[in-house]
């Protein structure tokens, strides 16, 4: 028997005995990938009922995952949710994992006044989400949200949480020296060009919104993000 360092996310329910025959990557990556033999141990988790040890069974067909005990309690996970607009698929692909891997609790796509024609795959941004929550050792995976206009996403949103807005080319605090202000929030990236006159006129409309700069240089979409939700990261850690 080998303890490998190998975690999967799995749908609930996760209790000590249960046996789940994996679905067919999942397979792959462990018998062939991974080259795991009957009695490997691994880590399951399904994002409610904490991480799991299991025991590996490896079949002609099927590979079968049985549920030991659990190794770490579900724990609420806070962190922000990032709205973005979708932009290129290798570069919101790229933004999404590493997104997960900074904390999000959930991506909110949103189609902006100078959004580009990008249709983003759902499953395929899920599938990243999934594979980001595994490598990160986290115990939940993103909420990874269908787009909404700009207008709809906020006239739906909820409570004063604040909504950090970065804005280029501006005389707005520096997010550190907001979030000190305002306490944790989420956050909202523009496209390529910036965010325009009709969507910047519907966030200066909500109380929640706080504009706010990421440095002195003009940065991509997804840099923007990640540089972002460095900072929130690192504030939630404190």
């Amino acid at each position: 028997m080998t303890e490998r360092d190998i975690r999967l996310y799995v749908e609930p329910p996760l209790e000590a005995g249960a046996s789940r025959v994996l679905a067919a990557p999942q397979a792959h990556y462990l018998a062939r990938v991974m080259r795991c033999r009957t009695g490997d141990r691994v880590r399951l988790f399904d994002g409610v009922s904490g991480e799991w040890a299991a025991a590996v069974e490896v079949g002609k067909r099927d590979v079968t995952v049985v549920v030991g005990t659990q190794t770490r309690p579900q724990v609420v996970e806070p962190g922000p949710v990032l709205v973005l607009p979708p932009i290129r698929r290798a570069r919101l692909e790229w933004a999404v994992e590493k997104a997960c891997e900074l904390g999000i609790a959930a991506l909110q796509l949103v189609l902006t006044e100078r959004s580009g024609e990008e249709r983003p795959k759902l499953e395929r941004l899920r599938a990243i989400a999934v594979e980001a929550a595994e490598q990160s050792e986290r115990l939940t995976v993103p909420a990874i949200r269908p787009p909404l206009r700009l207008a709809d996403f906020l006239a739906a949103r909820e409570g004063s949480v604040p909504l950090y807005v970065a804005v280029e080319r501006s005389t707005a605090a520096l997010l550190p020296a907001a979030l000190a202000a305002h306490g944790p929030g989420d956050l909202l990236v523009g496209p390529e060009g910036g965010l325009g006159p009709a969507d910047r006129a519907l966030l200066q409309c909500i109380e929640a919104g706080v504009a706010v700069r990421l440095g002195p240089t003009i940065l991509r979409t997804e840099t923007a993000a990640l540089a972002g939700l460095a900072v929130l990261a690192m504030a939630r850690a404190h």
